[in-house]
């Protein structure tokens, strides 16, 4: 059941308290009816829906909606991203509300009945809780199973660690014209500090990072090597994907050749065993014509990156908008 104080607030709260006095009920439950609980309803969701405009991370990292039943609103209005389930809030207007939590639901709890968490979280947000407090005004008996862990992380990156964590190979090509491959060891994990952060090896290069979050079903990541002059960064499509095995992406830095800005497709390919020296295994470059094991992991990735067009995008130098001519 709900905290008692959870209940207090929302009753007490400066847009619901309006609504009981003009429904001459006061704050006794036990008079509410079913089409009170629809009135509050209707403000919870009305409030809840400015917050998810104003902040997408609950809804990305499914802290007020489940991951399936978030797929099933994609598929029911016809949208593929967060963005435009964000979009679509942004034009319901004053007069038609997105339910996050109906009157009937509502009511249940005001009568002792169980609640589950992201309804819960839906309140919470409601009456504007800060993230870091929230563990605190769950449920009466905190220890129950199926809370998520709640921290002072940012919400993207619990998702991150909760999913994302481990060994890949990262493949790409190269840019020095030889039309080759590299395919080399990416470690994504939590350091004693609680960040997200990235090791790599990159043709000879040690590059060190830190996953910066998911935005819009995007897992973006910045690298510095520690080498070299050089940043670069990653973003890779995960939507709402919890066990990713192939991630498809792109990285921005600069071609080894000339030293111009240059993107590039990237492919991740999660490794299934926790390998306790993974990051001490050497990269590989693999030739455009060399013969690979059918069916293999190398295989499969090389052909993809071979025919799926625009590997690389170079760049030039600057100049006068006169030199264009």
């Amino acid at each position: 059941m709900l905290l008692d104080k959870l209940i207090y607030k929302i009753e007490n709260n400066t847009q619901i308290l309006p609504l009981l006095a003009n429904i001459n009920c006061g704050i006794d439950k036990n008079a509410l009816t079913r089409t009170h609980f629809n009135a509050i309803a209707k403000i919870i969701n009305k409030k809840v829906s400015l917050e998810v405009i104003k902040n997408p991370d609950l809804i990305e990292t499914f802290l007020i909606i489940g991951k399936q039943h978030l797929e099933m609103q994609l598929l029911k209005l016809r949208l593929n991203t967060v963005t435009g389930f964000i979009n679509y809030l942004k034009n319901l207007g004053d007069y038609r509300i997105y339910n996050w939590i109906s009157g009937k639901t509502l009511q249940s709890y005001w009568q002792g009945g169980s609640a589950k968490y992201i309804k819960i979280n839906v309140l919470l947000v409601f009456l504007e809780i800060p993230f870091k407090d929230w563990k605190n005004w769950l449920l009466e008996k905190p220890n129950l199973t199926n809370i998520p862990e709640i921290n002072n992380q940012k919400s993207s990156l619990t998702i991150v660690k909760r999913y994302f964590l481990g060994n890949y190979f990262l493949y790409y090509p190269k840019t020095d014209d030889s039309k080759n491959y590299i395919k080399t060891p990416f470690i994504i994990e939590e350091n004693n500090r609680g960040e997200v952060v990235v090791q790599s090896i990159s043709e000879g290069h040690r590059y060190v990072g830190e996953v910066t979050g998911i935005r819009d079903g995007c897992l973006y990541i910045n690298c510095q090597n520690i080498d070299f002059e050089e940043v670069e960064q990653y973003v890779f499509n995960v939507g709402l994907e919890t066990k990713p095995e192939v991630l498809f992406g792109v990285s921005n830095t600069v071609s080894v050749k000339n030293r111009l800005a240059v993107a590039l497709k990237n492919v991740l390919v999660k490794q299934k065993s926790a390998e306790a020296n993974f990051n001490a295994i050497a990269e590989i470059e693999i030739g455009a014509n060399q013969i690979l094991t059918p069916g293999s992991e190398e295989a499969i990735i090389i052909n993809y990156l071979k025919n799926a067009g625009n590997a690389i995008i170079v760049t030039q130098a600057c100049c006068n908008l006169g030199d264009m001519g």
